[in-house]
């Protein structure tokens, strides 16, 4: 189940509750301390919620702030949940983020978490990634290669959709680890270059090398 990181309180809790039943596994996040939750899955979330109702203006915009400005969080998609339309007017978010005005329904809570994911990766949740003949089912978990599938590990899953949803970036091998593993994960760079070995492996000869070594930096992924 992907997690969605909330920052701020809200009476009843009507904002997790949607979430959950939009297959998400929310978790509390003090909004004033760190911005990951104290217990759960270290990884980066699949998204982040502020409930501005909960928040006074300044601490609202200085939290968004510190969400897009976090390394590991920067491409995480982040909705802001303002409690009445005036707010929305001075509320300092960075481009591609988006803004609701409590209350909101389930449809559309799940239309902006679509547009928000594609503003900052460029992917929807169900979306289908396709390179050549390679395609990768992001709601499903199936890869398949002119049509026939191909198995992955988890964790070789996540690191190919990882790199094939942010293409042409590079990242080095700590970057990966964090992004990928989690982190709290204690692995050294050797993990992330086994587990590239085994996805090129089963990519084969026609996308193995989408997968790029920088040296002396990390990997990149050629969608061209």
């Amino acid at each position: 189940m992907s997690e969605a990181w909330i920052y701020g309180e809200q009476r009843g809790d009507s904002t997790s509750r949607l979430l959950a039943e939009l297959g998400f596994s929310p978790h509390r996040v003090a909004a004033n301390g760190t911005l990951r939750p104290p217990e759960g899955d270290s990884r980066a979330p699949a998204l982040a919620v502020v409930l501005a109702s909960g928040l006074k203006h300044a601490s609202c915009e200085e939290l968004c702030a510190r969400l897009s400005a976090d390394e590991d969080l920067r491409e995480v998609p982040l909705l802001v949940a303002l409690g009445s339309a005036g707010l929305v007017e001075g509320i300092g978010i960075s481009e591609g983020h988006e803004l609701l005005v409590e209350p909101f329904s389930t449809q559309e809570l799940q239309a902006r978490i679509a547009r928000a994911r594609r503003a900052v990766t460029g992917t929807d949740h169900g979306d289908v990634v396709r390179v050549g003949s390679l395609e990768m089912n992001l709601a499903t978990y199936q890869v398949a290669i002119d049509g026939r599938p191909v198995d992955f590990a988890y964790m070789e899953y996540e690191l190919l959709k990882f790199l094939a949803t942010h293409p042409r970036r590079v990242f080095s091998r700590e970057a990966l680890l964090n992004r990928v593993w989690g982190y709290d994960y204690y692995g050294g760079a050797r993990t992330v270059d086994v587990h590239v070995r085994r996805v090129r492996a089963k990519l084969g000869c026609e996308h193995a090398a989408r997968i790029k070594t920088v040296r002396s930096v990390g990997y990149r992924w050629e969608d061209t």
